[in-house]
């Protein structure tokens, strides 16, 4: 997922970032031409949940450990199984029996052919374990598995309602920000054609007018770049969230609205307890598995007890005449009882006890760390969010601050008491703020979930 937020990153550097005023007239470029998705930023993260292929992918998981545990339960009951067998003699093979039975010599053998040519057995096996260690322990682990697959799904779906946030953001400031260009651009072009006239009458110097359509060139180039970066920011928001790329859609949400909930949201503040961050409580699963597995080691020195009862019916015949319900069949039955009892193995059960203690061992070890980890974390993401809203804030005030810059230099440009060159300095000024601005707020976004990511909390 790393990948998509450089991707949004990358694309943020180039805005220009407008400033709030652009918000009332961001929908008018986004409503025509057709029906669209429109998407705010909840119902986009809601499309992610129920259509990002990770998500699916941890679903899947979570049934497959559902299936585990069925399947390691039927070991335990009762298994029924039927076989039918067929066979039938080229040659009836030949035994040896003492002549002396039948009034022969001694010493000397009579050979004899003992049964039928054809031969069908019919059984029937009931096996039920009794007692298996191995057993007990294994069903017990594949619990905590389902359990850490649960996990496992609920972290995908925080990591990916986090990014699939920061794509919604990093569109808005896309959008907001063409508005803003095109609305420059218009600018500039109408001081442009002021420009020429007063170089007509002679009141100011033609090189006032290349100044301007450099800057207005430029402008026009940028503003292309970013439609195409727009572009690919929603195709990537399109992937997040599975929906075809083909399919047009638009961003409901306005970016002041989003951005203000998200800051009221961000200083409500939150109890954090590392024992309930998700990381943790997968950490502690893990340890538990690992325990299991130790309690099934153990059990293999255990002896094992199982039952079988079989039932069976035989037929044989030198013709193959096994329907007929004269012809007799043989039946037999039997219960038994095996008890398996370890008692060397060369070394391997202990060697394999010895790995599974260290296994303990390690998950022990790696649970304190991660939870000395999530406490760094926390303090770490407290401290960049913190870092992030005063950047915001004084990023917002040198917004206010180069917005005059260039109301004025305009004024004056329009007066004749400033020159192309100080016009086109003020603006590219006011670009560059702007970028600045929108940037700390892509900063402050992401220290937000940061902070939530460290909390182990998702709105």
């Amino acid at each position: 997922m790393q990948i998509y937020l450089k991707l949004g990153i990358a694309f943020l550097f180039l805005l220009t970032a407008p400033s709030d005023k652009a918000n009332a007239g961001n929908h008018s470029q986004n409503t025509s031409g057709g029906d669209r998705l429109q998407l705010t930023l909840q119902q986009t993260v809601d499309q992610a949940v129920e259509h990002s292929p990770h998500i699916i992918s941890a679903a899947k998981d979570v049934e497959i450990a559902g299936e585990r545990i069925k399947e390691i339960t039927a070991a335990g009951i009762p298994q029924l199984n039927g076989s039918v067998g067929y066979q039938y003699y080229f040659e009836i093979p030949t035994s040896l029996v003492p002549a002396e039975f039948f009034g022969g010599e001694p010493g000397e053998f009579e050979e004899i052919r003992f049964g039928t040519e054809q031969t069908l057995n019919a059984s029937v096996n009931v096996n039920q374990m009794l007692f298996d260690g191995s057993y007990i322990a294994g069903l017990r682990a594949a619990r905590t598995y389902s359990r850490l697959a649960d996990q496992n799904l609920e972290r995908t779906e925080l990591e990916v309602r986090n990014t699939v946030t920061e794509t919604y953001f990093i569109a808005l400031l896309g959008r907001d920000n063409l508005s803003i260009i095109r609305q420059n651009l218009a600018n500039m072009k109408k001081i442009l054609s002021e420009t020429e006239k007063t170089v007509k009458t002679g009141f100011t110097d033609p090189i006032n007018i290349d100044q301007i359509e450099l800057s207005v060139s430029n402008m026009q180039n940028r503003l292309l770049n970013m439609e195409r970066q727009y572009e690919l920011t929603l195709n990537l928001l399109k992937y997040q969230t599975g929906i075809d790329m083909d399919t047009e859609i638009e961003l409901s949400d306005t970016l002041g609205h989003l951005f203000g909930r998200m800051m009221v949201e961000a200083l409500e503040g939150e109890d954090f307890r590392y024992q309930d961050h998700i990381d943790y409580r997968i950490m502690i699963s893990r340890e538990n598995i690992e325990n299991k597995n130790l309690k099934r080691e153990r059990s293999l020195y255990l002896p094992r007890l199982n039952a079988m009862y079989t039932y069976q019916q035989m037929a044989m015949r030198n013709n193959f005449n096994f329907t007929d319900p004269e012809k007799p069949w043989f039946p037999s039955s039997f219960v038994s009882v095996s008890l398996s009892i370890p008692i060397f193995s060369g070394g391997m059960r202990s060697a394999r006890l010895q790995q599974a203690r260290l296994e303990v061992s390690k998950a022990e070890t790696a649970t304190r760390q991660v939870g000395e980890s999530l406490k760094l974390q926390i303090s770490e993401a407290r401290a960049q969010f913190k870092t992030a809203m005063e950047k915001y804030i004084s990023e917002k005030d040198n917004l206010k601050l180069a917005e005059r810059i260039l109301e004025r230099t305009t004024t004056m440009h329009r007066e004749g008491m400033a020159g192309s060159l100080e016009l086109t300095q003020a603006n590219d000024q006011l670009l560059a703020t702007r970028g600045n601005y929108y940037s700390a707020m892509f900063e402050f976004v992401k220290a937000k979930n940061n902070l939530e990511k460290a909390r182990g909390t998702r709105r």
